[in-house]
């Protein structure tokens, strides 16, 4: 799957807000969970447990928090953007997350689910694209700045 076809602007979640991480997850949660036909409180522990092993944070204001969830028949990604940076790297000296890639994937796709995942951070690279997420106005205006970086990239 390549991560252009992943990204809809449907599934694109702007001017959130959280003051930590486990409300930041609830959050995220409840908006994918609503787009995607799924069960919040199921999406945000498993989100959660996957945290719990260690921060999804990928530094420059953004994380990729992703899960595996029986549920699914196929991948889905949400972009969601807090208003705020949350402290959602449980280190003191980690940077607030701002903008955040959530992928949830079937259990029995796991080199789709790793490829969705080696794609956002290879676009997150692109220092031009990261400004675009923080200040997008929709989530046409974000799901074209993925377009274009992935275009860049040859994804």
């Amino acid at each position: 799957m390549k991560i252009r076809e992943a990204v809809s602007p449907d599934r694109v979640f702007l001017g959130l807000r959280a003051s930590e991480a486990k409300q930041a997850i609830e959050a995220m949660a409840g908006r994918v969970a609503d787009a995607a036909d799924l069960d919040a409180a199921t999406v945000a522990a498993a989100l959660s447990e996957r945290e719990s092993l260690g921060s999804t944070s990928v530094g420059n204001g953004f994380a990729i928090p992703h899960c595996k969830l029986d549920d699914l028949d196929e991948i889905v990604v949400a972009l969601v953007r807090f208003e705020e940076g949350v402290d959602f790297g449980g280190n003191q000296d980690a940077e607030p997350v701002s903008f955040f890639f959530v992928v949830l994937s079937p259990p029995d796709r796991p080199a789709e689910h790793l490829q969705v995942l080696s794609q956002i951070a290879r676009v997150l690279k692109n220092r031009e694209l990261r400004a675009e997420l923080l200040t997008a106005g929709d989530g046409d205006a974000v799901a074209s700045a993925i377009d274009r970086a992935a275009d860049r990239e040859g994804l």
